[in-house]
């Protein structure tokens, strides 16, 4: 009898040890469960906050480009007007107008509805064209924005493209091409930026 009491006791034992390594084994893989669902978690967290870093630096490089296109163009041009850069001779009237301040004239321009989807490139160009009295080549513009002529040919084309009308081309008998703004155009924008310049000078008063 007291074999069989002791043998219970042992098989009771066993079983208690048992279960008690079941439940650690259950703890332990709940642990680890937990665990992984928190790495995964951090994963998330940080390819998240990876691909919005990306996203500002793409955001923070394209306004770096822009400002450093509009910062050459003010420099290029100033508050004084145009400098004489052409080394031949032009067939249009030799007058420039003056073009002052040129970074809040940009920057209203752009509200205007033709140039209201152009690139800061482009509006550059279109304040160029706005600014002379002269047809320009394609070979003037690209002396005047530090570009070669290609590039001017394919910016002026978008802007033909995005804003239909607003640069006109003309052919000389010689077959040069030159590029303008009608004065039609000219005045339509320009009061258009003056009417915003007073009205953004209203509001801050």
């Amino acid at each position: 009898m007291a074999w069989l009491f002791f043998g219970k006791k042992r098989d009771d034992d066993l079983d208690e040890l048992k279960d008690g390594i079941k439940n650690s084994f259950s703890a332990v893989k709940d642990d680890l469960k937990k665990t992984a669902e928190w790495i995964r978690h951090l994963n998330n967290r940080t390819l998240g906050h990876t691909e919005d870093i990306e996203e500002l630096r793409e955001r923070l490089s394209t306004v770096e480009s822009e400002f450093e296109e509009l910062k050459s163009f003010i420099s290029l041009f100033g508050t004084r007007g145009f400098k004489q850069p052409f080394k031949h001779e032009q067939t249009a009237v030799h007058k420039q107008t003056a073009v002052q301040g040129v970074q809040t004239a940009v920057q209203t321009a752009v509200q205007t509805g033709v140039m209201r989807n152009l690139s800061s490139m482009e509006r550059s160009i279109v304040w160029v064209l706005l600014n002379t009295n002269m047809k320009l080549s394609y070979e003037d513009v690209a002396s005047l924005m530090g570009k070669d002529k290609a590039t001017i040919r394919g910016q002026i084309n978008s802007i033909r493209q995005k804003s239909e009308g607003l640069v006109e081309e003309m052919v000389e008998k010689n077959g040069k091409k030159r590029i303008f703004i009608s004065d039609e155009m000219k005045s339509m924008i320009l009061k258009t930026i003056k009417t915003n310049l007073k009205t953004g000078k209203s509001m801050k008063k």
